[in-house]
């Protein structure tokens, strides 16, 4: 008996086994399924990801899909439409698991005055665009957003660049209204740096995270009048992200969601809200930016997502 099988290589699967392995889990690192394996599958680059995944899924198996360019919106639809209430379903994501924002989870938590009203995220990439890409870098920046949320999204508005020859955008303004919350979300690829900020807001607090900052990530500022203005923020510390960390912790969240349906549940919700906002998104888009209302469907999570192309500009 496995306690975890991984199928595929690249480097999140890899830093997945190495983690797994000093663990002292008992890891099968094989190339496809294996009929009479029924552990929980952490999918890497391999010849037919999807292929593969649409198998483990129909069949039950617990599935991390650590390499998810290979997934198309339309291709996670089907997935999340397949998969079992109590099973897991999870996308690689390193922004989500950054000290900063689990921090601020912490925070949020434990603190009813940390519950944001306000966000505002900054995604800029040097990366040359293009539409696969400036999906999953969409994708990511909502999945982040509506994580720290923990809410049904009710309207967007969307306005977006196009760049004709590479059929694709350069830079997307994203507006999602959530019941006690603004989210203003900002993509950009074939920038000149990277930044990739966020900034969110309570009533009388405020939270910046810096990804890129290596040593303070975090600033918090207190708008308590009582404060000095020399005194009312804070820089905090904390180690480099570094790539084995991040895949440790994606890797335990996965794990304990094979055994608590309801961790299950809450990470298929997210990004099924996730893809409802990216198909609001592209109606937005086609009514230049005009407010759409975000309808989530109560049963079927899946929903038919067409590519996203400068037309709808």
């Amino acid at each position: 008996m496995f306690d975890v099988t991984i199928i595929g290589g690249g480097a999140a699967a890899n830093s997945c086994y190495d983690v797994l392995t000093r663990a002292g889990l008992n890891v099968n690192r094989t190339f496809d399924l294996e009929p009479d394996d029924r552990s929980p599958l952490i999918l890497g680059e391999a010849h037919g990801a999807y292929s593969i995944a649409r198998q483990a899924t129909v069949s039950g198996r617990h599935l991390l899909l650590a390499s998810p360019q290979v997934l198309t919106p339309e291709r996670l639809s089907l997935l999340l439409e397949n998969r079992l209430r109590s099973q897991a379903l999870f996308v690689w994501s390193e922004r989500r698991y950054h000290p900063g924002y689990r921090l601020l989870g912490g925070l949020t938590e434990a603190d009813a005055t940390w519950r944001p009203r306000f966000l505002r995220s900054e995604t800029l990439s040097m990366e040359a665009s293009g539409p696969a890409l400036f999906r999953l870098r969409t994708l990511e920046a909502v999945g982040l957003a509506i994580s720290i949320a923990t809410a049904e999204p009710l309207e967007i508005a969307a306005r977006a660049s196009a760049n004709v020859k590479r059929n694709s955008f350069d830079l997307l303004n994203l507006e999602i209204t959530f019941a006690e919350l603004q989210a203003f979300l900002q993509v950009g690829l074939g920038e000149a740096v990277e930044r990739r900020e966020t900034l969110l807001a309570a009533t009388s607090r405020k939270a910046y995270i810096d990804e890129l900052n290596q040593t303070t990530p975090v600033r918090l500022v207190d708008d308590d009048p009582g404060f000095e203005p020399r005194t009312n923020a804070r820089w905090l510390a904390c180690p480099a992200p570094a790539g084995g960390e991040l895949a440790r912790q994606q890797c335990i969240a996965f794990l304990n969601a094979s055994f608590k349906p309801k961790l299950a549940e809450e990470e298929a919700t997210i990004w099924r809200r996730s893809l409802d906002v990216m198909a609001a998104m592209e109606r937005s888009l086609d009514l230049r930016g005009a407010y759409v209302h975000v309808q989530e469907p109560a049963e079927a999570p899946g929903r038919s997502l067409r590519l996203v192309t400068p037309n709808a500009a």
